[in-house]
This record gives C-alpha cells, structure tokens and sequence, in this order.
C-alpha cells in the first residue's frame, strides 16, 4: 500500500503546495479582514440603524430605525459639506490630474535634470499633513505668513487668506494640489516609461510632430494610468480631512466644512453617534458605487475597443 500511494504521488510536487497549505496561507489575512475591517463595519451598519447614547460611560442602543437616514436630508449642513466636498473634488481632481501628467512628461524629457528633478517632484507626497498644514499656516498667515510678507514689500495690502469664505476655499484646494499632485505624477511617469521608443520613433519617421506624437499616441496610452489617478483622487477628496481641519477648521463659518469635518463634527462634537454612522456609511456606499461604475465603464470601453 505504502509503494502504491508513493508511485501514484506526482514526482517533484512538494505536500506544501496542496489546498491545505494555500489555506493555511491566507488565514492570518482573513483573521485581519475580519477583525479590522467586516466586524467594524457591521458595527457601523448596527449603529446606522440604532438610537444611540452614551449614559453612565455605557452604550444605550435603540435598534431597528431607519430615521438617521431620513434625517440627512433634513440637516442642511450635511447637504452644504456635499456640496462643498463636490466642488473641492471638481477643482482638485482635474488640476491634479492636468499637473501631473505636465510634471512628468517634462521630468520624461529632460535628460539633465530628470532624475534631480523627480526626487524633488515626489517630496510633498512623503510629508505628513500635520507637517504640510504647519507649512501652508505659516505661508498663508495673515500676521506673520510670508506670502503677505511679499505682498507687502511690494507695496500691496497683506490678504486675509484663510478669512474669508472665498479665500479659505482656494487656499484648501491650492495645498491639496501642492500635496497630491506627485502621486499622479508617478502614476503618469511610471506609464510614461512603459512606452515603447520605437513606437515614437516610428511616428518621428513618418513625419508626424511632437505635439501629434503626444495628443494621438502618448495621451491615449496614458489613459488607464490617468483613469487610476482620478480613482485615487476621488477618494482621496472624499476623505480629505487634515489639512482642512488643521488650517481652517471648516471655516469661516462652514465655507470649508467637508463631509469628513462634518463626520467628525458629528460624532464627537456632537455625539449623535447613529446619525454620524448613517451619514459615514452613506459616504462609503456613494465611493464604492462610484467605483463600481467606473470598472464597469472600463470593461465596456475595453471590450468595445477589442470588439473594434
């Protein structure tokens, strides 16, 4: 029997290569999924769902309500930091994108100061956001930034940058593109390196110039790498919260209140604990379906250009 069973064991093939093993692999993953992330969302769902308050340092439940939804629709400050984190979306995303690519194909092209100058490119990218609001505060103060320094020995008036509603607006997206915008720009220069020279060269040959080459060949080779880089952008808007709370706090008044300052507000200002976690969850829902949509989107487009 012991002859027979090693005869009939593939030659070569390890025990640990079977399905146990592989199972075995995984399992310190799963336990990790599990625990940090299934079990806190369906507290969230459990929470979304429930009356919640805190009494005696004890958590009070009320399950089964479905009145933390209805009530978003109802508060109108939750509405403003929709709409507010829409136009900061809109305003970050497209200039990060537009930035990006333009900072790596420089960075592609310039054979001197290439490599100096994509080290530099990706500096912002690795500073934390603590350290970036610091940075951005002592810019934009109105008393002791260096921006109203320049202004001044030029002979113009010092601004109130983060004072107004307009200007605080501005001043977030400006320190969001000057954070991000390396991200895209390794996305977009890594894809850049993917590209085959002889095409170029060929194109080069045939006659076709430089801005050509660019907008009919490079641009629509980039195309999945800056469809990446929206994806993350996107996200990355819709959770966007340090610098914004550090250097404005959602002000003045709410003109800079985003639906992560919201949330937060919510949660621990307020401590509406089912309210805040139907409002998060409504958040979570609305990137996943955004996301959904645009793999969907992709598919379709790649299956069509096949199919083509």
């Amino acid at each position: 029997m012991t002859t027979a069973s090693t005869a009939r064991r593939p030659r070569g093939r390890s025990p640990l290569h079977g399905g146990r093993f592989g199972l075995l692999a995984v399992l310190p993953f799963i336990a990790f999924m599990l625990l940090f992330a299934v079990y806190p969302l369906t507290q969230v769902v459990r929470m979304a769902l429930s009356h919640v308050e805190i009494q005696n340092g004890a958590f009070i439940w009320d399950f089964g309500t479905l009145a933390n939804f209805a009530r978003m629709f109802d508060d109108a400050l939750a509405m403003s930091s929709a709409v507010t984190t829409a136009v900061f979306i809109a305003a970050t995303v497209p200039l990060t994108l537009v930035l990006g690519t333009l900072l790596a194909v420089l960075v592609d092209r310039s054979a001197l100061f290439g490599p100096i100058a994509r080290n530099i490119a990706l500096w912002p990218a690795v500073v934390a956001p603590v350290v970036v609001s610091l940075i951005w505060l002592l810019i934009l103060s109105p008393t002791v930034g260096v921006l109203n320094r320049v202004l001044i020995d030029v002979g113009l008036p010092p601004q109130g940058w983060l004072g107004s509603e307009a200007g605080a607006m501005l001043s977030i997206i400006l320190v969001d593109v000057w954070h991000w915008t390396p991200v895209v720009f390794l996305l977009v220069y890594t894809a850049l390196k993917g590209i085959d020279d002889q095409l170029l060269e060929a194109a080069r040959v045939d006659g076709a110039t430089e801005r050509q080459i660019f907008w009919r060949i490079v641009l629509p080779l980039l195309a999945p790498a800056l469809a990446a880089a929206a994806l993350i952008r996107l996200v990355m808007g819709v959770k966007a919260f340090d610098e914004m709370y550090l250097l404005t706090r959602g002000g003045p008044g709410d003109a800079t209140t985003l639906v992560s300052l919201h949330i937060r507000n919510v949660f621990f200002d307020r401590l509406e604990l089912g309210y805040g976690a139907a409002f998060s969850l409504a958040v979570v829902l609305f990137v996943i379906v955004v996301l959904l949509v645009s793999v969907v989107v992709r598919r379709t487009v790649r299956q069509g250009g096949a199919a083509a």
